[in-house]
């Protein structure tokens, strides 16, 4: 994932008037369940919510504008404007996976995940979900081994005979393919897949 910041050259107003609306706002209740990882989290229209209505107070309309980078990426430029002209503007960007059985759902999937995120940066609000529950903090960097080409391969064939998205499962594991899975991510996956089967 990469991600860019840009901004009005002058911020004090709108820096205000955020200071303002992060005070007003609440993080929002997971309301939705997501039956694959066994989780809740707030959806995006949750977020909104929550945050529409301190923004405005505040004086800060928001933008928010899918894309599609050269290099294939998918990416959502989101722009908060203040009432004063001032700005700041951020984009972000994922690759969709190539091996995706519905590439169109799957950008989607992925477009719907970058405007909650950013969005919920921009406010100041957590988001404690299934995908925030993949990190790992660990005091040194520590070089994982990844799958092969037959793990792959099972992970590909569990999708495929529980009809599960596999955008669900890159975005769960914050890859940009399967084979970017390490082998404690494909023994989870794995757990998960056999489990919707029983």
């Amino acid at each position: 994932m990469s991600a860019s910041m840009s901004t009005s050259t002058i911020i004090n107003e709108i820096g205000a008037a955020l200071v303002k609306a992060q005070g007003l706002i609440e993080n929002p209740t997971k309301s939705v369940k997501n039956d694959f990882f066994k989780s809740k989290y707030a959806d995006l229209a949750g977020v909104i919510d929550v945050v529409r209505p301190a923004f405005t107070e505040a004086g800060i309309a928001i933008v928010q504008s899918p894309f599609t980078r050269e290099d294939g990426k998918i990416g959502v430029c989101t722009t908060i404007v203040h009432t004063s002209g001032q700005w700041m503007s951020n984009e972000v960007s994922m690759a969709v996976d190539p091996n995706a059985k519905n590439p169109a759902q799957a950008a989607g999937s992925l477009i719907t995940y970058l405007r909650r995120y950013s969005l919920s940066a921009f406010a100041n609000v957590a988001q404690e979900d299934d995908d925030g529950n993949s990190l790992k903090v660990a005091d040194k960097p520590v070089r994982k081994s990844l799958v092969q080409e037959k793990e792959v391969s099972i992970v590909v064939d569990l999708l495929q005979k529980t009809k599960t998205d596999i955008g669900k499962v890159l975005l769960h594991f914050k890859i940009n393919s399967l084979a970017d899975m390490d082998l404690a991510q494909f023994k989870q996956a794995v757990t998960l897949l056999e489990s919707k089967i029983k």
